[in-house]
């Protein structure tokens, strides 16, 4: 039997994936919905381990999964903070701008302390702070969601158990005279 294959390419792969998901504005969205793109990352990532696999291969366990969901998770910590720099870097902060011009646009009466701790939120010298924290928050959040799309994905992928027919039975023997 051969060994099982690498996981660290797969987990590559669904850490892009969680990456690209968690960092382009507007498409982050969808981490609303439980962290569903982080989720679809590790989930990936046991799709592409499942089709390294060959016949003469080990069939791959939960276990396997986890580790790849919660490997793709770093991976998409590393690649989405620094995707989400260079995106900030290039756009500015598209997401923050837009719900302040929305919170402007609403007749929601907020204080005037809100808007000028905003605006020195949203100053330059604290961009890398906001990097800074959106990593460690991610290194955190990112490996957990990725291990639950692993575990969703094994459930999905599993090798099916299939059921033996039972044997015939023994004809009774008759006594010997």
């Amino acid at each position: 039997m051969n060994q099982k294959p690498d996981k660290l390419i797969p987990a590559l792969y669904g850490g892009a994936i969680m990456a690209l998901i968690s960092s382009i504005p507007f498409l982050n969205l969808i981490n609303c919905l439980c962290c569903a793109g982080v989720m679809l990352g590790g989930f990936f990532g046991v799709f592409f381990y499942k089709n390294n696999f060959t016949p003469d291969t080990p069939p791959f366990t939960s276990g396997d999964c986890l580790a790849v969901g919660a490997l793709a998770g770093v991976f998409g910590a590393i690649i989405g903070t620094i995707l989400s720099a260079i995106i900030m870097a290039v756009l500015g902060d598209v997401m923050r701008e837009f719900i302040l011009r929305w919170l402007e646009r609403s007749n929601v009466n907020l204080p005037e302390d809100f808007w000028s701790q905003m605006e020195e939120f949203m100053s330059p010298g604290t961009r890398l702070l906001s990097i800074i924290i959106e990593f460690f928050t991610r290194i955190i959040i990112d490996p957990l969601f990725g291990l639950l799309g692993g575990l969703i994905a094994y459930n999905v992928y599993k090798p099916k158990i299939q059921m033996m027919p039972p044997p015939p039975p023994v004809p009774p023997q008759q006594p010997v005279m």
